[in-house]
């Protein structure tokens, strides 16, 4: 006999002495591997989350790239009064002298900006800019001039000067006309840089390029000066006048629909959202008090006139709402609507007795980050109501279809269809309705977990066990 007939049958593995006393099939258990895989496949929606950013700094480089050719964000300051004075430390006029600027603010002032806002398009971005014609009236008492100087300093008359400022010389499209009781006075650019001899600089401190003209009779004038200013200028994105004057109103036309008012005073009035409005209309007014400004002083730094965000009058010209800004505040929730989704799956598989393999719960969870990535990809094409729609419906269809594959029923299928609609309504909602987005997901989570509780109130989490049978 040969050696391999007198080998006997293979041999059969020990039987495992714990065998008896595990669950054969627990639906305790299942459920922790659920949810420790609902934690996991939140992990790729991190991965999406650094795509968004990525594409965000792509749409950032495009609004730097248009910037550079049409002046970027602007912001603008209206007729400004600046004396430089000379004065003596000391008691004789040979000691060393000290230098400033009696600068002076208008009484009144009015700005009117009329802007026509276009969108320009760099690669798949498109980035609004602004053409806009401002007019300026100011009314100034140039004895002030006079009166705030120090005692004991000399003017300068020879380089007093009226300013105005814009904070990008770039989108200058014509020559600033400027009048002075309605004698025209001629601009130049008044160049900011070191001292001249013995720390002497007339051109004030400014966060922004000054221009500056001569008015004649200045150190003469005793009785109201009316300025007058009109401007040109183009730019992108944000639009902006500080409070040029002690009381200062402005007015604003655009054909844009969707301003974003900014700035360290809003509007008091505006027509945004109007049914049968094109474009919007706002008004502002900033008071002496609410301005916080002394009228006149020396050594004013202007930036604190013009500061972004802090006395400014602004509006931005965006889109509704950023594709990149809806896709971020969704993924914040991704872990609760994946794991919305496990919890679907776990209770078709208490109700209808078959059972879902861990790897098929991955491939949901695979499927639910790549609808992120379809909505970004959509929406920066074709906006992103309707990416939403094209990518849940995609999302759905999918898994619902594969629901009824697992579980072998279209019953499961068309529950799953249900239910997977119902959740991305939800993730449309929380987009959509920032203010709202934390009441409607706290809401919705207690359903999804009562909803659960309800489901498997009768399930024996502990699973069969099966006892010794006695010899």
């Amino acid at each position: 006999m040969s050696e391999t007939n007198m080998a006997g049958p293979p041999a059969t593995p020990p039987p495992n002495p714990l065998a008896p006393f595990l669950p054969q099939r627990s639906a305790g258990l299942k459920l922790l591997l659920v949810c420790a895989l609902a934690l996991l496949m939140a992990i790729p929606a991190l991965f999406v989350f650094g795509v968004v950013q990525d594409r965000r700094m792509g749409a950032d480089r495009a609004l730097e790239q248009i910037s550079d050719s049409v002046g970027g964000r602007q912001s603008l300051l209206g007729p400004v009064l600046v004396l430089p004075y000379a004065k003596a430390v000391g008691p004789l006029t040979s000691d060393r002298q000290i230098f400033g600027q009696v600068i002076v603010f208008a009484e009144t002032g009015d700005a009117k900006a009329d802007i026509d806002v276009s969108e320009r398009r760099r690669g798949i971005h498109s980035i609004p800019v602004f053409d806009a014609t401002v007019s300026f009236r100011a009314k100034f008492d140039p004895a002030k001039l006079r009166a705030d100087l120090p005692d004991g300093a000399e003017p300068i008359w020879d380089d007093a000067r009226l300013y105005l400022g814009v904070s990008d010389m770039r989108g200058i499209r014509e020559a600033f006309l400027v009048t002075a009781n309605g004698k025209d006075v001629s601009m130049e650019p008044a160049l900011q840089g070191a001292p001249k001899q013995d720390g002497y600089f007339p051109v004030p401190r400014a966060d922004m390029r000054l221009a500056g003209g001569k008015i004649d009779g200045l150190e003469t004038e005793n009785g109201p000066l009316e300025i007058t200013a009109r401007i040109r200028i183009t730019g992108a994105d944000r639009f902006a006048v500080g409070p040029f004057a002690k009381d200062t109103s402005m007015t604003l036309t655009s054909n844009w629909d969707d301003p974003s008012f900014q700035g360290g005073k809003l509007p008091d009035t505006h027509n945004v959202g109007e049914k049968g409005v094109a474009g919007f209309t706002a008004n502002w007014r900033v008071p002496y008090l609410a301005r916080g400004i002394p009228g006149a002083g020396t050594n004013v730094d202007l930036s604190e006139v013009t500061a972004p965000g802090q006395r400014d009058m602004a509006v931005r010209f965006i889109k509704q709402v950023s594709p990149y800004q809806s896709v971020e505040r969704a993924l914040k929730y991704a872990a609760m609507f994946i794991g919305f989704v496990f919890l679907a799956w776990f209770l078709f598989e208490v109700t209808s007795g078959a059972r879902a393999h861990p790897a098929q719960y991955v491939l949901v969870g695979l499927a639910q980050s790549i609808f992120y990535i379809l909505l970004l990809a959509f929406s920066e094409r074709i906006g992103f109501d309707a990416a939403f729609v094209i990518a849940a419906t995609m999302t759905v269809g999918l898994i619902s279809a594969y629901a009824t594959s697992v579980f072998r029923s279209r019953k499961y299928g068309l529950r799953a269809l249900g239910i997977l609609t119902g959740i991305y309504s939800l993730i449309y909602v929380l987009m959509r309705a920032e203010s709202q987005a934390l009441l409607a997901g706290a809401l919705a989570s207690f359903a999804a977990i009562a909803l659960t509780m309800y489901m498997t109130r009768n399930v024996d989490w502990y699973g069969s066990r099966t006892s010794r049978t006695p010899a």
